[in-house]
């Protein structure tokens, strides 16, 4: 939990969670720390969490950048020569999928690449010297129990064998030490947030980047942490891709900074500013002209307390922006909840930061692009078949029947003047049916009333003028 009035910059410890190909976004964590100025003290990982340890451990940040924008599966795992083969197969898929299977079945994958990798980023005397404490997970095979190490408990020459000890997949060949084989430390503790507490260090940063392994429970009681967890999918814990990671990286990056209270919104990303606030104000100055302009645009009766369609449909309604809102709703954080939920619903890219104008500006765009497409046009008779419905049974089953998408539902009269009960009682519909969609569509209405009403004060200060 993050103290009350934002982050203390004190040393934090730095916990990295497993999750292979997915370790892109614990660099982009580490860059919102570093334009943070948050210092750490120490780093403990697992698995891939092992491997960005030592880069942070070093300070080698450009290279940890160079290193996930370049990688692919060939820097991991050593299979080309049967890949090859298997591509020369008429069932190129299925005869891949078996090749690798095999592999794994007889032994398991060659990791002579990711060895090289190590080797080649690695510079153990850096992390030995450095301020920063290091710990890593393996597990023995030889022994069946957990390894957890820190720098000066694993020998003198020896930190790149445990590194790769603790990355060693349950797909990889095992890795043998000695007389000894380890494998993946996430079989064991894939967030090694206990391995961190064994060093006493009570403000720690955990990473999660939902690897597969075993998480073990920790007394968390007297430790301030701040949990930073991937709010969108990484991919696969193999696909290992220098694009995909490019895509993670910016994610942790864009998580990091909201786990720490300097972006906003619940799954976009905004940048608290004048405008943000400027912006809500749009619906605190006008919360009851816009209370009631839910109600019409529904066609609710607002005088009508306790009506039980009003009731059950603006239930629906509430409860879903309320979700937006990180539960708590008030009328300055109705139109940011808003505006994501339509985001969301038109497909518009989450991965980046964005002013509230800009999100709105892309919404309509979005918007005008689907109106004038052919394919909405063409799905027109259907939606007015929709719009025939006289019971919530009807309703469904001709969506069941038909499908749809949703953006034509959204951009389906979005006018926050219509009359027509007919309309009206098809946006009760779908407010019952598709909360999301309706919210939407309504918030498209009012931006569109918003600029018809801008545009004419506009107009009139120019006649003046």
């Amino acid at each position: 939990m993050i103290p009350e009035g934002g982050f203390v910059l004190e040393p934090y410890g730095l916990v990295l969670g497993g999750g292979g190909a997915k370790g892109g976004y614990e660099i982009g964590v580490w860059k919102a720390l570093r334009e943070l100025q948050i210092p750490i003290k120490a780093v403990t990982g697992t698995s891939v969490g092992a491997l960005n340890g030592a880069l942070i451990v070093q300070g080698e940040f450009e290279k940890a950048i160079d290193i996930w924008t370049n990688l692919s599966i060939e820097n991991v795992v050593k299979v080309e020569k049967e890949i090859e083969v298997a591509k020369e197969s008429d069932k190129k898929f299925i005869s891949i999928f078996n090749t690798i299977k095999n592999l794994i079945t007889n032994g398991g994958l060659d990791v002579t690449p990711l060895r090289e990798l190590i080797n080649n980023i690695l510079d153990e005397e850096k992390i030995r010297k450095s301020d920063i404490d290091f710990g890593i997970v393996t597990f023995s095979l030889s022994d069946f129990k957990p390894v957890e190490l820190f720098k000066d408990e694993i020998p003198e020459g020896s930190l790149a064998d445990y590194l790769l000890a603790s990355a060693c997949f349950p797909a990889f060949r095992p890795h043998e030490i000695g007389e000894k084989k380890f494998i993946d430390g996430g079989i064991y503790d894939n967030i090694p947030l206990g391995l961190m507490l064994k060093k006493d260090i009570r403000n720690i940063i955990v990473v999660d980047i939902s690897g597969v392994g075993l998480v073990r429970k920790v007394n968390k009681k007297g430790v301030n942490i701040v949990e930073i967890k991937n709010s969108d999918d990484l991919g696969g814990t193999l696909d290992f891709n220098g694009e995909r990671s490019i895509k993670n990286i910016e994610l942790g990056y864009l998580d990091a900074m909201k786990a720490f209270g300097k972006f906003k919104g619940y799954k976009y990303f905004f940048k608290p500013n004048e405008e943000f606030d400027e912006t809500k104000e749009m619906f605190r100055n006008l919360d009851i002209v816009y209370l009631k302009k839910f109600y019409s645009f529904l066609g609710l009766d607002f005088g009508a307390k306790k009506n039980t369609t009003n009731k059950i449909v603006l239930d629906k309604v509430i409860r879903t922006i309320q979700q937006y809102s990180n539960g708590k709703l008030s009328m300055d954080s109705i139109f940011p909840a808003m505006l994501e939920i339509t985001a969301e619903q038109l497909g518009i890219d989450r991965r980046r930061l964005y002013t509230l104008n800009e999100l709105t500006d892309l919404i309509l765009e979005e918007y005008q692009r689907t109106i004038s497409s052919d394919n909405f046009r063409e799905k027109m008779p259907w939606i007015n078949k929709l719009l025939t419905s006289r019971t919530q049974l009807e309703f469904d089953r001709e969506i069941l029947k038909n499908g749809f998408e949703k953006k034509y539902l959204i951009s389906f009269d979005a006018n926050a003047s219509e009359l027509d009960d007919k309309i009206k009682r098809f946006r009760r519909f779908v407010a019952m049916a598709f909360p999301k969609i309706m919210i939407s569509n309504m918030l498209i209405a009012f931006l569109l009333e918003k600029r018809t009403i801008e545009s004419s004060k506009n107009e009139i200060v120019s006649e003046s003028e």
